[in-house]
């Protein structure tokens, strides 16, 4: 028989995720007052058409100077980069080495610098200074020996420097002697001590040059515009004269010569000229002097003579005038300039051209004289030197 199957109770439905078909659904709809309270959506009118192809029209353009801005400075950007590193290999390839040492001189053997001003110096010390080989630059044990030479290959060592991070070097101070100071180099290695580089000299000169002046005097009298100062120094001194009484200073300089010997042309005016003169060695000593000259206008002389001083006015007459010039000295005034006159009764005056006095100071005029009227006459010269001083000298004639 079969078994009587238990009763069975079924479970409540859910209440609220199944729609009840049986029941009724009412919808609510907003009332009117609630409507009035909200405003609805309003759009704008559109945006014409030739308004808007312009816009775009804008952007098209705009975004094109974009592209060819940005590709324009991609392009510059790319060029200077290439330029950056086209320069540093071509700084790269033509560097110097740290070194180059000159033919004949071993690649580990360090350089001394040549001194300046040719070597010579004033100063009792100096650092000597050099450069290694760029190979032994940071390595331990490496060391550079300075050493005064001596002239039988003697050296004394003064210095040592061991070899730091750059291919140069610099000793402290080192004394230096009077005269030549002769100084070599060697690098030495944990192997041993290397070959001497090539000498360089140090002239310490510490005593002032000397200076003297033969000619002109101090106190001595001259008529020209210039003056040649003469005199001697040390060899190779340079000799700066000014005369401060001339314009603009007059100054000038020169060399003296291998044999000490210089000449100086100076610019002199009236009245005494003091004439300052500085002398400088090649070590920078200097030494000082003056002298005085004095430009004299007023001492110049001429000296007429007529000859005949005296005729008879109804005759022809040949007159000779003879000048003779002298300095304020008394010497002859050689190349100056002079100008005769003749002055005679019943004639007009007669005047001479320019004529210049020779080696003696001499200087000679001839004159015919024709149809004269007695009475007294005169002859007149005016010298003038090649300075530019004014001399005048007159002499009586008489015509009978």
């Amino acid at each position: 028989m079969r078994e009587r199957r238990a009763a069975h109770v079924r479970p409540k439905p859910p209440a609220s995720d199944r729609l009840d078909r049986g029941r009724a659904t009412r919808t609510f709809a907003p009332s009117q007052d609630a409507l009035r309270r909200y405003r609805p959506i309003r759009t704008g009118p559109r945006i014409p058409a030739p308004i808007m192809l312009a816009i775009v029209s804008g952007g098209l353009v705009l975004g094109l100077l974009t592209v060819t801005v940005g590709a324009g400075l991609m392009t510059g950007l790319i060029g200077q980069i290439a330029s950056a590193f086209n320069g540093a290999i071509t700084r790269i390839s033509s560097q110097a080495p740290a070194i180059a040492p000159p033919s004949g001189v071993a690649l580990d053997t360090p350089l001394l610098d040549a001194p300046p001003n040719d070597g010579y110096t004033s100063q009792v010390s100096a650092p000597i200074m050099g450069s290694v080989p760029g190979a032994t630059v940071g390595k331990t044990g490496y060391t550079v020996h300075v050493y005064l030479a001596g002239k039988n290959g003697s050296r004394n060592e003064f210095a040592k420097v061991t070899v730091g991070t750059t291919t140069r070097f610099a000793t402290p101070a080192i004394a230096l002697t009077e005269g030549e100071n002769k100084f070599v180099a060697t690098l030495a290695t944990p192997n041993g001590e290397g070959q001497e580089s090539p000498p360089v000299t140090y002239i310490l000169d510490t005593k002032p040059p000397k200076i003297s002046i033969s000619s002109p005097a101090s106190g001595a009298k001259v008529s020209a515009s210039s003056v040649d100062v003469v005199g001697i120094s040390d060899a190779g001194a340079r000799i700066l004269a000014r005369n401060e009484m001339a314009p603009g200073g007059a100054l000038n300089s020169t060399v003296a010569g291998s044999d000490g010997k210089f000449r100086l042309a100076m610019a002199v005016v009236a009245g005494p000229n003091t004439i300052d003169l500085t002398a400088t060695d090649q070590a920078g000593n200097a030494t000082n002097t003056s002298l005085i000259v004095k430009r004299d206008y007023g001492q110049l002389a001429a000296h007429l003579a007529v000859t005949p001083s005296k005729f008879a006015s109804a005759s022809q007459a040949t007159l000779k005038l003879t000048l003779r010039a002298t300095t304020f000295s008394g010497g002859p005034l050689a190349g100056a300039k002079a100008t005769f006159a003749v002055t005679i009764q019943g004639l007009s005056a007669i005047v001479s051209p320019d004529m210049t006095t020779d080696a003696t100071g001499t200087a000679v005029w001839q004159v015919n004289i024709a149809n004269a009227t007695p009475g007294n006459g005169q002859a007149t010269v005016l010298v003038v030197s090649d300075a530019g001083d004014q001399v005048m000298a007159n002499a009586g004639i008489t015509t009978t």
